[in-house]
């Protein structure tokens, strides 16, 4: 037995296997039952001549490889065994004669369709203004590849993290959001932005320039087709006068207030996951400088549009995604009968995100970049009264697959396994991997 077999936790090691009709039965060291179907498996063949080691894909070479249109609908084995690594051996006979295939145990274990641990969902933990936000060294993240996994899914499980000990200048806040992956593009020439109290041209552009106003707490570029997924917002200079709570961040679980709604006016829910509430975005001709070291600056122009449900569910009707601006919502596209329940179930919603105990208040201090998940968060900022108060943040966005990619590729890499075995497992079957071995 090799030293990784050893180390391989029960449910990872096959204890025996027996053939059926038309599959294979294996017997788990845990206890556990699993049936692969002869059909599953021959369509699953990682031999070289069915899958690609180097594209990481289904070999489709003229004339051989794997084609779905010559796969026979009931493939025969021929023999069956655990070999002495501890992976599926077979041979296959019937229409195949001689085609061998081999399954690594833990990838087959996490493809067993009847493992419950398979069916658990990564239950988000809902919180309100008491919520004790984590933090984060920069210099421990930027270097530890395991603190970027504990980081990221700190972001699955609140929806929020601090990070500390940031250098105040542009070129380390923008690596550490390439220590998970490439900043989204904007529509602005520029994809790090500055939100500076001093620029006051800035505040006649958009609301959330305004200083001098609270900004209530919202979803960011609710028009586009896909929001960003992770919102940073770094803090190079706070300056008040007063010493006092003008310019906090506010911060609110959306996914706490949806179940709030649901449980105390389910009438409302339906409709904000239901009727559409558009969104769209204009601007024309707004000069915005490209770097310092550019003379005169660039314009741009965008315009979006965007039908959406404040409240989105995925198939299990579990809620992905809150889409919230009010500043942005154009007329509603909804019939005369509904509009009054639709805009009193907007209103439930809004005042829910506004209520002081679902609201997180906080400073970002100079040195903290503020990562929070667009999709789940509502964010926002206090008043400002005095007009001395300076306060400068670099912000940016990132796509959601751009998060979600680096997450799966670090959990593929504290599972130790192949990278042809970790192509294409769910998010689920990567966590469970990733935790495969008894050290």
């Amino acid at each position: 037995m090799t030293t990784l077999l050893r180390q391989l936790k029960a449910a990872f090691r096959i204890e025996s296997v027996a053939v059926t009709n038309n599959g294979v039965q294996v017997t788990w060291k845990d206890g556990h039952h699993s049936f692969y179907h002869n059909l599953w498996l021959r369509d699953a063949c990682h031999c070289p001549e069915c899958f690609q080691r180097d594209t990481l894909s289904l070999n489709s070479s003229e004339g051989e490889g794997h084609d779905p249109l010559k796969m026979p609908l009931n493939p025969i084995t021929e023999a069956v065994k655990v070999d002495r690594e501890g992976n599926l051996d077979i041979v296959w006979g019937g229409q195949e004669p001689g085609h061998h295939s081999v399954f690594d145990p833990s990838w087959l274990r996490v493809h067993c369709q009847t493992d419950p641990a398979l069916k658990q969902r990564r239950k988000p933990q809902l919180w309100d203004s008491s919520v004790s936000i984590p933090h984060f060294d920069y210099h421990e993240v930027m270097k530890d590849d395991w603190a970027l996994l504990l980081w990221l899914d700190k972001m699955l499980e609140l929806g929020v993290v601090i990070i500390d000990n940031v250098p105040k200048n542009r070129e380390s806040f923008q690596a550490l959001i390439e220590r998970i992956g490439p900043i989204q593009e904007r529509y602005h020439p520029t994809h790090i932005f500055t939100l500076d109290t001093a620029n006051k041209l800035a505040g006649n552009i958009h609301h959330a320039y305004q200083y001098m106003k609270r900004l209530d707490n919202h979803t960011d570029h609710v028009s586009y087709n896909v929001p960003p997924r992770l919102q940073f917002l770094g803090c190079i200079q706070y300056d008040n006068p007063d010493n006092d709570k003008q310019a906090y961040s506010t911060l609110v679980d959306g996914f706490k207030i949806v179940e709030v709604l649901r449980t105390q006016q389910p009438k409302f829910f339906e409709l904000l996951t239901t009727e559409y509430v558009p969104t769209g975005r204009r601007r024309l001709g707004v000069e915005e400088k490209v770097s310092k070291h550019e003379i005169g600056t660039k314009k741009y122009q965008w315009e979006t549009y965007h039908r959406q449900h404040v409240i989105n569910l995925d198939e299990t009707g579990e809620v992905y995604q809150i889409r919230h601006h009010e500043k942005d919502r154009v007329p509603l596209e909804v019939s005369p009968d509904k509009i009054q329940d639709l805009y009193a179930a907007y209103q439930a919603f809004t005042a829910l995100a506004e209520a002081p105990e679902y609201n997180a208040e906080f400073l970002i201090a100079p040195g903290q970049v503020l990562v929070n998940d667009n999709w789940r968060l509502l964010h926002g900022r206090t008043a400002i009264h005095n007009p001395q108060l300076r306060r400068v943040l670099l912000g940016a966005y990132m796509k959601p697959e751009t998060f979600r990619s680096r997450r799966r590729l670090l959990l593929g890499k504290k599972s130790g396994m192949s990278d042809i075995w970790l192509m294409g497992c769910s998010d689920r079957a990567l966590e469970i991997l990733a935790d495969r071995t008894t050290i």
